[in-house]
């Protein structure tokens, strides 16, 4: 049981210690702020002079008029409730309206992006069927040509089958 208590204070001395290092960290670091930067303590004794004048304003009303005081503070949360809820219900009212809008566009874009799509793709077709024409004519072609060189050579091997005569053609040149 003591080892258990002792566990359980660890930590929280250890919690403690740590508040404490940040506590120190943060006062030793502000007032190197300060005496580094004579305008940011001009500027802190004004705010500071400020507050406490608005702070021992507001008590002295509260002290002359509690009641009123109570009143007018009720007064003015309800008025900022009334304005805050007004104004959430109009960001909603912009929202519902907008995202309906962007909805509605976004649902558009996508049924013109489908159609695109459709569209891209029976050219795609359509130039496959084009492609497959091109080859066809490049057949006939191709098969119209050899048939006529095919012809032309019979023909010649006939014309020279006429003229047959007893040539040879041999590398050396003759005298």
């Amino acid at each position: 049981m003591p080892n258990e208590q002792q566990s359980q204070q660890q930590p929280q001395s250890q919690k403690g210690k740590l508040s404490l290092a940040i506590t120190i960290g943060a006062l030793v670091g502000g007032a190197v702020m300060l005496m580094k930067s004579p305008s940011a303590r001009t500027r802190i004794k004004q705010s500071s002079a400020s507050t406490k004048e608005s702070v021992s304003q507001y008590v002295s009303e509260v002290k002359a008029d509690p009641a009123g005081a109570k009143n007018d503070l009720l007064d003015r949360i309800q008025k900022t409730a009334t304005i805050t809820k007004e104004a959430l219900n109009k960001i909603q009212e912009i929202l519902d309206n907008q995202g309906k809008e962007i909805t509605d566009k976004v649902q558009e874009v996508k049924d013109e992006s489908e159609d695109i799509v459709s569209t891209a793709k029976d050219a795609g077709d359509e130039l496959k069927d084009v492609g497959d024409k091109v080859k066809e004519a490049k057949d006939e072609l191709t098969e119209t040509s050899e048939d006529e060189v095919a012809a032309t050579t019979s023909s010649e091997n006939q014309d020279n089958d006429e003229d047959d005569t007893d040539h040879t053609v041999t590398k050396t040149p003759v005298n």
